[in-house]
């Protein structure tokens, strides 16, 4: 089990209308205006109009939690990708890993970034915020320099669906031609199916937008990939 300690940031991202003071002392919101359909003007929002663009600007625990765990899961993937040029036979192999490098490298880097966006940059300037990495908390959690709060997640593989085991992996990286060919697609469908799992698991329980459509793509990806897998080793 690794244990991956965020330090962490606004959990829900607030909504930009912003407020202005009375001369009673209370709050007078700015008016928010929601775009007309093709040819009627803007109008303002309703409240529930507000209430759900408040939702979709928002994360929570689930898509933080699933993009660390996806993070580590593409990572294992780049690392069974990276064994195939000098162990490969079928031409099809290579090119499976190739495309699977090809889409999981730079999704590993679009994850990183949301989390810099999302979470380790608003904790940077706001150490103290309530509700850090989307979690339940005060914001009285800190680090061990006591300024940062963090969000301590564990990042285990047997928490994540589809994970080769490391006695997996070595076999992997001892074989050759078509038993590598073989291991490799085994391996790789099951690691592809538990990457759909969790996928569907946060498109069932997140809430940010950007990350749920991330888990679209890891969805209609792997599923490409699993069925060019099931199809390359009846190459001759």
């Amino acid at each position: 089990m690794r244990r991956l300690a965020l330090a962490a940031g606004a959990a829900l991202a607030l909504l930009g209308a912003s407020a202005c003071t009375g001369d009673d002392g209370g709050q007078e919101s700015a008016n928010v205006i929601a775009p007309g359909a093709p040819g009627e003007s803007s109008s303002p929002a309703t409240a529930d109009q507000i209430a759900a663009l408040a939702e979709e600007q928002g994360h929570n625990e689930a898509d933080v939690t699933y993009l660390v765990q996806m993070i580590e899961h593409h990572s294992q993937a780049l690392e069974m990708t990276d064994l195939v040029p000098e162990r490969y036979e079928r031409d099809g192999v290579k090119l499976i890993a190739d495309r699977i490098s090809s889409a999981q490298d730079p999704e590993i880097t679009a994850m990183e970034s949301w989390l810099e966006e999302n979470v380790f940059g608003p904790a940077r300037e706001n150490p103290a915020h309530q509700n850090f990495c989307g979690l339940e908390g005060d914001g009285t959690h800190h680090g061990e320099d006591g300024d940062v709060p963090t969000c301590a997640l564990e990042v285990d593989h047997d928490d994540m669906a589809g994970m080769a085991s490391e006695e997996d992996l070595e076999r992997l990286a001892a074989a050759e031609g078509d038993e590598f060919d073989q291991l490799f697609v085994e391996l790789m469908t099951t690691h592809h199916e538990g990457a759909v799992t969790m996928a569907e698991d946060v498109l069932a329980e997140g809430k940010d937008q950007t990350v749920l459509r991330m888990a679209n793509d890891v969805i209609a990806e792997q599923n490409a990939d699993i069925a060019r897998m099931a199809l390359v080793l009846e190459e001759e």
